[in-house]
């Protein structure tokens, strides 16, 4: 096979597993097994309120008399802990645990993608710190814990001699140093402008700003029941997929009348991005794919930065506004961030959001898809398959209304630092993958499309330079769509 790279297997459990796995009596067993870090670790992720004193009183008395601190937490937090603990376990990666309680920590790992930003039943910013502090080498903590301290009038003496960097997280949010859990008050300014100054942090930085920037669209915590159930599906067996209820049972939006922007770039002005063959055979892909559902398509190539921002920023001026949904496809290199224009300027995916996101489209259901590399870095597992595969990789402020923001995703072919994977001639495997689930997919709805697709795409492998089994994990991010939505039936036109 002929693959090239946009630089960046699986049945999911039924929702009923945890607490078929887990109980208070297993719980005290497991207890044992988890060192005192890792228990920190996760009362700092199960936590959804201020709970500094709760966690420091509980390490003292384990301290004193070696107590259950995770069972004495959960008989006063025991709202939905069982998913809350698993989700905790993976993301932590104590497979040892896992694989105790006689799951799989692949199928997990799919299903809680523990190093993304997304939570299915955590806080989505605790993760993220908890992240944070996982990068952070013991002097790099140091260094931070001494800014903050330099940077608070008062800080407790008690935690003069402790390491637990989550602890101390806990600590500043009892101060109000930082806010994590009050519904649209996501406060984490401090910290940024901390992060901001080191390289190496940049993912996880700009992770934080989202949450800071984008509060109350990722936390899926604090939104109706009804607004939820469309995420449970991100990563589901295909099987349960299948009997979906109709559209009116679960308060979908039905798509009528849709509109598909494709851009696609296979030029580049410099010979540091090769020809990006294969992407005809996406461009047609897609084109085939939307007009089997009745949408109007418009296909534009190789265009520079300027005419990228135009093109996008017009829709509303050149197509008009009497749509449910446009989805904008871009197909071209990228960068950490960003997609690579035709004369080899970068354009942030935050850019891209604002240009398109105006107050005229407000209300129509806007989906980003990026083919792309995010990164340089390959995803690999330990199995062969295909072979030959090689590289793609090498904010405007003007929307005054915030409203315009709604009812937008982006779904990306990898995640943010990882390459994509393109066929020469077949196209990339995420939009050959996507757009074969949309035509065969009658009935599903759109996350359970990406989620699909996520799965599909994580079964394959490649090789690139005789690194043997190259992988792509796809990931949707800034999820603001009010409601999940159905596609018109697809049919083929010839």
């Amino acid at each position: 096979m002929f693959l090239n790279i946009d630089a960046v297997p699986n049945s999911m459990l039924p929702s009923s597993v945890n607490k078929q796995k887990l109980s208070k009596e297993i719980l005290l067993k497991l207890e044992d097994d988890l060192d005192i870090d890792e228990k920190i670790s996760i009362l700092f992720l199960m936590l959804n309120t201020d709970g500094y004193q709760e966690v420091f009183d509980l390490l003292q008395k384990y301290k004193k008399h070696k107590g259950r601190m995770l069972g004495e937490f959960i008989d006063k937090h025991p709202e939905d802990w069982e998913n809350k603990l698993l989700e905790s376990l993976c993301i932590i990666k104590n497979k040892q645990i896992i694989r105790k309680l006689g799951l799989s920590y692949e199928e997990l790992d799919a299903l809680y993608l523990p190093r993304t930003n997304c939570s299915r039943h955590l806080n989505p910013v605790s993760k993220c710190l908890y992240l944070l502090c996982e990068q952070l080498s013991e002097d790099r903590i140091k260094l931070l814990l001494q800014f903050v301290k330099n940077d608070m009038p008062v800080y407790d003496e008690n935690l003069t001699d402790t390491d637990f960097l989550e602890l101390h997280m806990l600590y500043w949010i009892h101060q109000n140093y930082i806010s994590i859990y009050s519904v649209g008050k996501v406060r984490l300014q401090n910290l940024l402008q901390y992060l901001k100054r080191y390289e190496d942090l940049e993912l996880i930085y700009e992770d934080l700003k989202t949450h800071v920037n984008h509060q109350n669209v990722l936390d899926i915590q604090h939104i109706s029941p009804t607004n939820v159930d469309h995420l449970r599906g991100f990563s589901m067996r295909e099987e349960d997929t299948q009997g979906v209820l109709n559209v009116k049972e679960r308060n979908l939006k039905r798509i009528n009348k849709g509109l598909c922007v494709i851009i696609s770039q296979m030029l580049f002005a410099s010979q540091k991005y090769e020809t990006r063959f294969g992407t005809i055979a996406d461009c047609k892909k897609l084109s085939d794919t939307f007009k089997g559902f009745g949408f109007t398509i418009a296909i534009y190539h190789n265009l520079n930065k300027d005419e990228i921002l135009k093109k996008i920023k017009d829709i509303p001026t050149d197509f008009g506004t009497d749509y449910d949904c446009i989805f904008l496809c871009i197909l071209s290199h990228g960068c950490k961030g960003g997609i690579i224009s035709a004369d080899v300027e970068e354009i942030s995916i935050e850019t891209i959001d604002h240009k398109f996101c105006c107050t005229e489209l407000k209300d129509v259901i806007k989906v980003v898809i990026i083919q792309a590399c995010q990164g340089d870095l390959n995803g690999q597992v330990n199995d062969t398959q295909s072979d030959d595969i090689t590289t793609d990789g090498g904010a405007d402020k003007d929307v005054p209304n915030i409203l315009a923001f709604q009812n937008f995703c982006i779904f990306m072919s990898t995640m943010q630092g990882f390459v994509s994977v393109r066929h020469k001639e077949e196209g990339s495997w995420f939009i050959q993958e996507f757009c074969n689930i949309l035509q065969t997919g009658k009935n599903l709805t759109f996350t359970e499309i990406a989620g699909q697709t996520i799965n599909s795409v994580m079964n394959k492998r490649g090789k690139l330079n005789g690194t043997n089994s190259i992988a792509q994990l796809p990931e949707l991010r800034q999820w603001r769509l009010h409601s999940d939505f159905q596609f018109p039936n697809w049919s083929c036109e010839e």
